[in-house]
């Protein structure tokens, strides 16, 4: 049975990657939703799958008349949209209901990272900002999953702020020994199309992760295939994050949501449970030396 999907997002790098899995489905019908206008890299974004077939709708999360138009004929909605409180709670939100007054029967939302219902209230904003959109969502009755699937491998690959490969300096809180469940944004595009399109799939957590690596195991890993040694830096103790973090709230909020992320990589309380790993054994999901391999061998 044919299903419609409606994705916001397409011209992020994780969206871009779910439309092209959604279109390569035979079962799937899709329509982008994307802001009007835009750069030349967003059109040149669009070109290809507009090119597979997609269908376009022009409109912004905070347009009730184009969110109604948008989610008219749609069997679910999937969220790769990025940003502040506007986005994640205020956008997400206008999306989901415009979706439920239409009859929309599943919802995607935009959370893909690690377990963002365990984090402490107050203390990482991103995944606050999620789990409060979330929570509403959840009570318009609409089916609604959860895509988990821990950080992006991009965290330990070339281009790193914290595993530098051109000056090879690792840079860790703790001990640097806890492991980070991690998932290439290929895998999580893949795996996420094919749960959009499934409808077995319950409403609640989707877990999934393609490795498990510390910044001492990625250093080490990197150091192997590069042939470089690492200088391992160490930034202080979990107790000295948690300043950094207080300090960073009253002065750079951004800054206070990039250690956040890290101290839930250090204390592992955001950890993934009940992964979905062998759910589709069509997908093989990659490991991190086979990334990393692939990684340096693009850039020659």
């Amino acid at each position: 049975m044919t299903q419609t999907v409606l994705l916001a997002g397409a011209t992020g790098m994780l969206g871009g990657r779910i439309a092209h899995h959604l279109l390569a489905q035979p079962d799937a019908k899709v329509r982008l939703l994307v802001r009007g206008g835009g750069s030349s890299k967003k059109q040149a974004a669009l070109a290809p799958l507009l090119n597979a077939g997609a269908e376009l709708i022009e409109g912004d999360l905070g347009d009730t008349v184009a969110l109604d138009r948008a989610t008219q004929g749609i069997d679910m909605i999937v969220s790769a949209v990025q940003g502040g409180p506007d986005v994640i709670i205020d956008g997400q939100l206008a999306l989901a209901e415009a979706g439920k007054r239409n009859g929309v029967r599943r919802i995607l939302p935009s959370d893909f990272g690690l377990d963002l219902f365990k984090a402490t209230q107050g203390e990482h904003a991103a995944f606050n900002w999620r789990a409060r959109a979330d929570d509403v969502i959840a009570q318009l009755g609409m089916e609604h999953i959860h895509i988990l699937q821990g950080g992006f491998m991009d965290l330990f690959g070339p281009g790193s702020p914290l595993l530098d490969y051109d000056k090879g300096v690792v840079q860790f809180w703790g001990d640097g020994t806890q492991p980070v469940e991690i998932t290439s944004v290929e895998d999580t595009a893949r795996m996420t199309a094919r749960v959009a399109l499934d409808r077995t799939v319950p409403s609640g957590k989707f877990a999934f992760a393609g490795d498990y690596v510390s910044f001492l195991e990625a250093a080490e890993l990197a150091a192997a295939k590069t042939g470089r040694s690492f200088e391992r830096r160490w930034l202080g103790s979990e107790a000295d994050l948690r300043a950094a973090m207080a300090k960073a709230a009253n002065t750079d909020p951004m800054q206070a949501i990039m250690l956040a992320y890290q101290l839930y990589m250090l204390n592992g309380q955001t950890a993934l449970t009940h992964l979905q790993n062998n759910r589709y054994p069509d997908i093989q999901l990659t490991k991190f030396p086979d990334f990393l391999a692939r990684r340096l061998a693009a850039q020659g």
